[in-house]
This record gives C-alpha cells, sequence and structure tokens, in this order.
C-alpha cells in the first residue's frame, strides 16, 4: 500500500480538488452565495487534511501515523487493538471516520474525567470540563449546522481519499499480475509492526 508520504501527498491533492468543487455544490445545488459559501469550503477543506493526516485509517496499526500524535500516541492502542486492519471497521467510507471522531471524543472525556478525579484526591476540585466540553460541541452543532455538517463531510472525504488509494493500489496490483506484470514496489512495511524505536530513528 501507499507509505505515509504519499497518502499525505494524495491528501493535500485532493484537498485542493476539494476546494473548488465544495464551492460550486453549495453555490449550484444549495442555491448560496459564494461569499456565503467559502466559510463552509474552507470547513470542508480543514476537516479532509485533519482526517487525512491526523485521523488516518492507518491508525488501526502501529505506523508512522500515531507517531504524529508524540507523547498522546498511546490513546489509539485500544483502537488499534480492537480494529481488525484494513477491515470496514477501519477503512470505509463513512463509518470508519465517524468511528475515530467519536473514539477521540470518548478518550477526550475518559482522560477529563480521569484527571478530575486524580486531581480531586490530592483536594484540588476542578469544573466540570466533560459536561462543559460535550455542552461546547453541542452548541456548536446547534449554532452552526451548515458548518458542522462541512466538517463531518470533508472528515469523511479525508478519509476515504486514503482507503479508496488503497483499493486501487491492491486492485491494481491484481490486474497488473494477472496480465503477467511483476509488481517490483514493496509495500510490505505498510501493514508491518515496527517498534517505535526503530520508527522514530529512520
Amino acid at each position: 500500500m501507499p507509505d505515509a508520504r504519499t497518502h499525505d501527498m494524495i491528501t493535500i491533492a485532493t484537498a485542493v480538488a476539494l476546494a473548488p468543487l465544495a464551492q460550486i455544490v453549495q453555490v449550484s445545488a444549495l442555491g448560496l452565495t459564494s461569499f456565503d459559501a467559502r466559510p463552509n469550503s474552507a470547513w470542508v477543506v480543514i476537516a479532509h487534511l485533519i482526517s487525512g493526516v491526523l485521523f488516518s485509517p492507518d491508525l488501526d496499526l502501529d505506523s508512522a501515523i500515531d507517531n504524529r500524535w508524540g507523547i498522546f500516541f498511546w490513546i489509539w492502542r485500544p483502537y488499534m487493538w480492537a480494529v481488525p486492519h484494513r477491515s470496514g471497521w477501519s477503512h470505509s467510507l463513512i463509518f470508519a471516520p465517524l468511528l475515530r471522531l467519536a473514539y477521540f471524543y470518548f478518550v477526550s472525556i475518559g482522560l477529563i474525567l480521569g484527571a478530575s478525579w486524580a486531581l480531586g484526591q490530592v483536594g484540588i476540585v476542578v469544573p466540570d470540563y466533560p459536561r462543559q466540553l460535550s455542552a461546547a460541541i453541542s452548541g456548536v452543532t446547534t449554532d452552526h449546522p451548515d458548518a458542522s455538517l462541512a466538517f463531518l463531510v470533508g472528515f469523511c472525504t479525508g478519509s476515504a481519499a486514503h482507503s479508496i488509494a488503497d483499493w486501487l493500489v491492491t486492485s491494481g496490483k491484481h490486474i497488473l499480475r494477472g496480465m503477467g506484470l511483476r509488481v517490483t514496489r514493496d509495500y510490505r512495511n505498510h501493514d508491518t509492526y515496527m517498534p517505535r524505536q526503530r520508527r522514530t530513528s529512520r
């Protein structure tokens, strides 16, 4: 499969193509003015990039992607253990990116609750941040439904660009081999575990 750098290039290229497409769809299909459509188009592109670079479908295996989370790489370990690599759970076009977004939300809430409990044990009382975070997200989606939908669309397209690239490479290799052509590019490391120490030193 394409490596992380190739997937990044695909994400950026598709984001550039997606910007005018999102603008055209909003103006022609939704009847928005070009000016009013710009913020939503921006949200589509931003979410597309975030999804493709940080919330890649390859978070289902130990890869260069989880390195991008720095010291917080470990929050994706349960997801990695629970989700089969390149399954519909991780590489589907709509369900998979929404699953990762929901997973990240609940992990964040859990970490905040854990930190609040730990601080409470030493007599430090903190505000109810989980409730405030949930209320803030609910408020944003209620007050800005178009922008929220644009973000979700972009989040799904960013993941889809990765999944479709994987599918095309896999299908292309099968077709070429069926034609008797040898595929010399080796993508085995894409799906192979590599200890973090070795990956960070490369």
